[in-house]
């Protein structure tokens, strides 16, 4: 039985927030349902736990033209949650999506391949700064251009993206700060709980393995580890909102899970995307 649930959350992650303590008994029952319906449901999703893109990456060494242009895409894809995050910052000050409440404690319970639980440190209170991981993205992309050569001047905006790139990216850009909290909910949680697992350590892994082949560094410019961080801190944000939303009558159940759902599919698509231009080398 053990083998068999570790197996089920492999890569995926968990919550536990507890509710507020003004928080009534009826709502505080509902969140709660609402909370172990997100672990169940988005969080063990295969958008988390079958990361095509990653496993494609994890299983041989590539060739370094379809590295790079999966990298790419991916850089294209940060780029648009990262202005997405900076627009969502902003409506923070008019208390939207939902308005402001004190979170409660929150733990973190990420699972490893073979389902190993770790409990990874956040700081206690706030988001990340989307303004400064841009910067940190800017850095890492910059780094990627120096390192490679036929990377030179390309640019990384959407006009570079694939199909299912757009696809991806115009929902964030449409959804993310949607007026309806059940749909921007959606994606916030979706989106940033799928970034949240060990999702970075095994990029980071697998791109120094990657360089290391052609005796090559890993080019960072200090991206990664603050993008995980950043990434945890939203998605435990995106719960205190969703606390909030649903204590104050403002969360439509039906549409948030729906909303989340279909950000999941259009990111597992998005993956195997990755995935299938990331082709073994012979």
């Amino acid at each position: 039985m053990s083998v068999t649930r570790s197996r089920l959350r492999a890569h995926a992650i968990e919550w536990h927030v507890a509710p507020t303590a003004e928080v009534d008994a009826g709502h505080r029952s509902h969140f709660l349902e609402l909370q172990r319906r997100c672990n169940t449901e988005l969080c063990r999703h295969e958008a988390l736990t079958c990361n095509s893109w990653l496993d494609r990456l994890e299983s041989q060494q590539v060739s370094q033209r379809d590295l790079l242009a999966s990298v790419t895409q991916f850089g294209i894809f940060m780029r648009q949650l990262l202005l997405a995050r900076q627009h969502h910052a902003l409506r923070l000050t008019d208390h939207q999506p939902a308005p402001e409440m004190d979170g409660g404690p929150a733990v973190v319970v990420c699972f490893d391949a073979v389902g190993e639980p770790w409990c990874p440190a956040l700081p206690n209170m706030g988001i990340g700064d989307p303004y400064h991981l841009s910067q940190r993205l800017h850095d890492w992309w910059m780094s990627w251009q120096r390192q490679y050569a036929s990377l030179g001047g390309k640019d990384w905006g959407l006009a570079s993206g694939w199909p299912t790139t757009h696809d991806l990216c115009e929902h964030i850009e449409l959804h993310y700060n949607a007026m309806n909290p059940g749909v921007c909910l959606g994606v916030l949680v979706a989106i940033e709980n799928a970034l949240s697992t060990d999702f970075w350590l095994r990029l980071t892994r697998t791109l120094h393995e990657q360089c290391l082949a052609e005796n090559l560094a890993l080019p960072d410019g200090g991206f990664f580890c603050e993008a995980e961080t950043d990434a945890r801190l939203q998605a435990r944000h995106g719960l205190y909102l969703l606390e909030s939303a649903s204590v104050h009558d403002l969360l439509d159940d039906d549409v948030f899970f729906q909303s989340a759902q279909r950000t999941l599919s259009l990111l597992a698509r998005f993956w195997t995307a990755l995935a299938n231009a990331a082709q073994i080398r012979h």
